[in-house]
């Protein structure tokens, strides 16, 4: 708990505490916000009020104004802490209320604030695999490269050549040397496949040899073909596909 006062207190007789109004307490919720976003704190607050001496309308504004006032700071420190770190955001709450220089209420003597945050279960968990999640991305996509550099040098270094391509396999399967003919077809199968480049390709396939776009036309009448095509390019065109669009034109550069 922490207090807050108005400064020097003045000498006043010991007899007129008597008079004075009696404290009140006033216990309110609200979320603030964390460090994490969409997801919040559960803050409950009491703030005990010693008052100069007020009529209830103004005590009722003063403690409105209050309440803000806190939920307000509260708020711009538990947005620097993740719910996992909940002591630490409710221990700097506290401190920073008590260091504020008071609430600038004219009939408030004191104000002693506490304050306790929660968190949902269920959103701490969520923060948790947040937390967990962007390390394994980039672990994952760490041994992916690994993995892609991996099938390079295979590809580099083992199947360029096929006897070398043999050896490999034998070294890292020495008890299966009689499969080492299927070994082999397997291979120089994956010796003949193309090689997928990250450069954009500029070579272009063999103009009148489109067995897929042969096979999408076949069936169609002479006369349908025309619009069949006309309706292809533009939906071709939609989709920013201008190399295909560019097969199409030379394959049917009539049409």
């Amino acid at each position: 708990m922490t207090r807050q006062g108005r400064g020097s207190r003045p000498n006043v007789p010991a007899w007129s505490i008597a008079f004075r109004a009696p404290d009140t307490t006033h216990a309110f919720q609200a979320r603030v916000a964390s460090a994490t976003e969409g997801l919040w704190f559960e803050g409950d607050f009491e703030a005990i009020v010693s008052w100069n001496g007020a009529g209830n309308a103004a005590r009722a504004g003063a403690l409105a104004r209050i309440q803000r006032e806190i939920i307000r700071m509260a708020s711009s420190v538990s947005v620097n802490f993740p719910l996992g770190d909940r002591g630490m955001a409710e221990a700097e709450i506290a401190c920073a209320i008590a260091e504020a220089r008071g609430f600038h209420e004219e009939k408030v003597r004191e104000v002693a604030v506490s304050v306790s945050l929660t968190v949902d279960q269920e959103d701490l968990d969520l923060e948790r695999e947040r937390e967990r999640v962007g390390p394994r991305s980039e672990v994952d996509r760490a041994l992916h490269r690994v993995r892609m550099e991996r099938v390079g040098e295979l590809r580099r270094d083992v199947l360029s050549d096929p006897q070398v391509a043999r050896v490999w396999w034998y070294v890292e399967n020495p008890d299966l040397l009689h499969e080492i003919p299927k070994a082999g077809e397997a291979l120089d199968m994956l010796a003949m496949l193309p090689e997928e480049s990250t450069s954009e390709d500029t070579t272009r396939p063999e103009v009148g040899n489109d067995p897929v776009l042969d096979a999408f036309l076949s069936g169609l009448e002479e006369w349908e073909i025309p619009g069949v095509l006309d309706r292809l390019t533009t939906m071709l065109d939609g989709f920013e596909r201008r190399d295909l669009v560019e097969r199409l034109r030379e394959r049917w550069p009539d049409r």
